[in-house]
Protein backbone atom coordinates (compact mmCIF):
# COMPACT_ATOMS: atom_id res chain seq x y z
CA UNK A 1 0.00 0.00 0.00
CA UNK A 2 1.57 3.37 -1.37
CA UNK A 3 1.49 5.92 1.18
CA UNK A 4 -1.35 8.15 -0.83
CA UNK A 5 -3.58 5.12 0.18
CA UNK A 6 -2.73 4.82 3.85
CA UNK A 7 -3.29 8.49 4.08
CA UNK A 8 -6.60 8.53 2.57
CA UNK A 9 -7.37 5.73 4.84
CA UNK A 10 -6.16 7.34 7.87
CA UNK A 11 -8.37 10.31 6.39
CA UNK A 12 -11.53 8.19 6.15
CA UNK A 13 -10.62 6.73 9.54
CA UNK A 14 -10.85 10.18 11.11
CA UNK A 15 -13.99 11.24 9.07
CA UNK A 16 -15.83 8.22 10.64
CA UNK A 17 -15.01 8.70 13.93
CA UNK A 18 -16.04 12.35 14.29
CA UNK A 19 -19.58 11.29 12.34
CA UNK A 20 -19.70 9.28 15.16
CA UNK A 21 -19.23 11.31 18.37
CA UNK A 22 -21.38 14.03 16.29
CA UNK A 23 -24.09 11.85 15.72
CA UNK A 24 -23.90 10.19 19.43
CA UNK A 25 -24.03 13.83 20.56
CA UNK A 26 -26.90 15.10 18.00
CA UNK A 27 -29.16 11.67 19.86
CA UNK A 28 -28.01 12.77 23.43
CA UNK A 29 -28.85 16.56 23.05
CA UNK A 30 -32.02 16.21 21.24
CA UNK A 31 -33.76 13.37 22.52
CA UNK A 32 -35.66 14.83 25.36
CA UNK A 33 -36.87 17.39 23.02
CA UNK A 34 -39.29 15.35 20.94
CA UNK A 35 -42.21 16.92 23.24
CA UNK A 36 -45.72 17.21 22.27
CA UNK A 37 -45.86 20.47 19.94
CA UNK A 38 -47.60 23.75 21.75
CA UNK A 39 -48.72 26.49 20.00
CA UNK A 40 -47.26 30.54 21.05
CA UNK A 41 -50.79 31.42 22.42
CA UNK A 42 -50.40 28.44 25.01
CA UNK A 43 -46.77 29.66 25.95
CA UNK A 44 -45.94 31.84 29.31
CA UNK A 45 -47.31 33.00 32.30
CA UNK A 46 -46.61 34.14 35.77
CA UNK A 47 -44.52 31.89 37.62
CA UNK A 48 -42.11 32.24 40.65
CA UNK A 49 -38.42 30.67 41.06
CA UNK A 50 -35.65 31.33 43.47
CA UNK A 51 -33.43 34.36 43.59
CA UNK A 52 -30.64 35.51 46.39
CA UNK A 53 -33.39 37.57 47.59
CA UNK A 54 -35.98 35.16 48.06
CA UNK A 55 -38.85 34.09 46.06
CA UNK A 56 -39.44 36.17 43.01
CA UNK A 57 -42.63 36.01 40.59
CA UNK A 58 -42.32 37.23 36.82
CA UNK A 59 -45.89 39.10 37.80
CA UNK A 60 -43.55 41.86 40.25
CA UNK A 61 -42.23 42.74 37.10
CA UNK A 62 -45.19 44.53 35.52
CA UNK A 63 -44.91 47.60 34.29
CA UNK A 64 -41.34 46.85 32.87
CA UNK A 65 -39.89 45.02 29.79
CA UNK A 66 -38.29 41.93 30.10
CA UNK A 67 -36.35 39.36 28.21
CA UNK A 68 -35.73 35.58 29.81
CA UNK A 69 -33.01 32.99 28.86
CA UNK A 70 -33.12 29.63 29.84
CA UNK A 71 -29.52 28.31 30.19
CA UNK A 72 -26.91 27.18 33.20
CA UNK A 73 -23.69 28.77 34.12
CA UNK A 74 -21.22 25.71 33.12
CA UNK A 75 -23.01 26.37 29.58
CA UNK A 76 -19.13 26.76 27.43
CA UNK A 77 -20.49 29.49 24.85
CA UNK A 78 -24.23 29.91 24.17
CA UNK A 79 -25.20 30.93 27.44
CA UNK A 80 -22.33 33.26 28.53
CA UNK A 81 -22.57 34.81 24.65
CA UNK A 82 -26.56 35.10 24.89
CA UNK A 83 -26.46 37.32 28.22
CA UNK A 84 -23.65 39.12 26.97
CA UNK A 85 -26.20 40.27 23.66
CA UNK A 86 -28.73 40.62 26.37
CA UNK A 87 -26.69 43.11 28.65
CA UNK A 88 -25.56 45.10 25.34
CA UNK A 89 -29.22 45.45 24.08
CA UNK A 90 -30.02 46.40 27.98
CA UNK A 91 -27.12 48.73 27.69
CA UNK A 92 -28.28 50.33 24.22
CA UNK A 93 -31.76 50.89 25.67
CA UNK A 94 -30.34 53.11 28.13
CA UNK A 95 -28.34 55.25 26.08
CA UNK A 96 -31.68 55.97 24.56
CA UNK A 97 -33.21 56.79 28.09
CA UNK A 98 -35.11 53.85 28.38
CA UNK A 99 -34.16 52.17 31.62
CA UNK A 100 -37.67 50.21 32.58
CA UNK A 101 -36.12 46.86 31.64
CA UNK A 102 -35.23 43.33 33.46
CA UNK A 103 -33.18 40.16 31.89
CA UNK A 104 -34.00 36.45 33.41
CA UNK A 105 -31.49 33.82 33.31
CA UNK A 106 -33.33 30.82 34.00
CA UNK A 107 -31.19 28.02 35.30
CA UNK A 108 -31.54 24.81 33.65
CA UNK A 109 -29.06 23.02 36.20
CA UNK A 110 -30.68 23.78 39.69
CA UNK A 111 -28.63 21.24 41.22
CA UNK A 112 -25.71 22.90 40.54
CA UNK A 113 -26.52 26.46 39.87
CA UNK A 114 -27.63 28.27 43.51
CA UNK A 115 -29.18 31.40 43.44
CA UNK A 116 -25.85 32.78 45.74
CA UNK A 117 -24.01 31.83 42.62
CA UNK A 118 -26.04 33.00 39.78
CA UNK A 119 -26.21 36.29 41.16
CA UNK A 120 -22.41 36.69 40.90
CA UNK A 121 -22.62 35.22 37.68
CA UNK A 122 -25.27 37.64 36.38
CA UNK A 123 -24.07 40.95 38.05
CA UNK A 124 -20.62 40.29 35.91
CA UNK A 125 -23.22 41.54 33.02
CA UNK A 126 -25.90 43.83 33.87
CA UNK A 127 -26.92 44.29 37.37
CA UNK A 128 -30.53 44.28 36.16
CA UNK A 129 -30.00 40.70 34.60
CA UNK A 130 -31.51 38.47 37.82
CA UNK A 131 -30.38 34.85 38.29
CA UNK A 132 -33.67 32.36 39.01
CA UNK A 133 -33.49 28.68 39.92
CA UNK A 134 -35.16 26.73 41.88
CA UNK A 135 -35.91 23.14 42.86
CA UNK A 136 -35.57 20.34 39.80
CA UNK A 137 -39.88 20.01 39.50
CA UNK A 138 -39.73 24.05 39.61
CA UNK A 139 -37.85 24.93 37.35
CA UNK A 140 -38.91 21.86 34.94
CA UNK A 141 -42.14 22.97 35.11
CA UNK A 142 -41.53 26.76 34.39
CA UNK A 143 -39.28 25.62 31.50
CA UNK A 144 -42.37 23.51 29.93
CA UNK A 145 -44.60 26.64 30.21
CA UNK A 146 -42.35 28.59 27.97
CA UNK A 147 -41.54 25.73 25.54
CA UNK A 148 -38.23 25.19 26.83
CA UNK A 149 -36.77 21.15 27.17
CA UNK A 150 -33.71 20.50 28.29
CA UNK A 151 -31.71 16.95 28.95
CA UNK A 152 -28.68 15.94 30.69
CA UNK A 153 -26.29 14.19 29.28
CA UNK A 154 -23.95 11.95 31.25
CA UNK A 155 -20.13 13.28 31.05
CA UNK A 156 -18.40 10.39 33.49
CA UNK A 157 -15.10 10.92 32.26
CA UNK A 158 -15.40 14.89 32.98
CA UNK A 159 -15.01 16.85 36.17
CA UNK A 160 -18.41 18.43 35.13
CA UNK A 161 -19.79 14.85 35.13
CA UNK A 162 -22.92 16.16 32.99
CA UNK A 163 -23.70 18.77 30.69
CA UNK A 164 -26.62 20.00 29.85
CA UNK A 165 -27.99 20.22 26.31
CA UNK A 166 -30.94 22.54 26.19
CA UNK A 167 -33.27 24.58 23.42
CA UNK A 168 -31.46 28.44 23.13
CA UNK A 169 -33.62 31.09 22.70
CA UNK A 170 -34.86 34.83 24.44
CA UNK A 171 -38.31 35.48 25.45
CA UNK A 172 -39.46 39.00 25.28
CA UNK A 173 -41.92 39.45 27.46
CA UNK A 174 -43.95 42.96 27.74
CA UNK A 175 -45.27 45.17 30.37
CA UNK A 176 -48.32 43.27 31.38
CA UNK A 177 -46.38 40.09 31.91
CA UNK A 178 -46.95 38.38 28.44
CA UNK A 179 -44.99 36.46 26.69
CA UNK A 180 -45.15 38.54 22.91
CA UNK A 181 -42.33 36.75 20.61
CA UNK A 182 -39.57 34.23 20.91
CA UNK A 183 -35.72 35.13 19.24
CA UNK A 184 -32.76 32.76 18.50
CA UNK A 185 -30.06 33.09 20.51
CA UNK A 186 -28.36 34.14 17.36
CA UNK A 187 -30.32 37.60 17.82
CA UNK A 188 -27.86 40.53 17.82
CA UNK A 189 -28.12 43.48 20.71
CA UNK A 190 -29.24 45.61 18.32
CA UNK A 191 -32.19 43.55 17.37
CA UNK A 192 -32.99 42.56 20.66
CA UNK A 193 -32.95 46.09 21.87
CA UNK A 194 -35.34 47.32 18.88
CA UNK A 195 -37.76 44.54 19.63
CA UNK A 196 -37.81 45.71 22.91
CA UNK A 197 -38.82 49.53 21.50
CA UNK A 198 -41.36 48.19 19.20
CA UNK A 199 -43.45 46.21 21.97
CA UNK A 200 -43.03 49.54 24.45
Amino acid sequence: MNTKSKTLMVLFAGLLCIGSLLTFYFLNSTKDFNQPARTFDELGGDFTLESYRGDVSLSEFKGKFGIMYFGYMSCAEVCPNSLMVMSFAMQKLEEAGIDNTYGLFVSVDPLRDTSDRMKEFTDYFHPRILGLTGDADAVREVSAQYGVYYDESDLSDSFMEYSVSHASRFYIVNANGDLVKTMSHTTTSNELAAQIKEIM
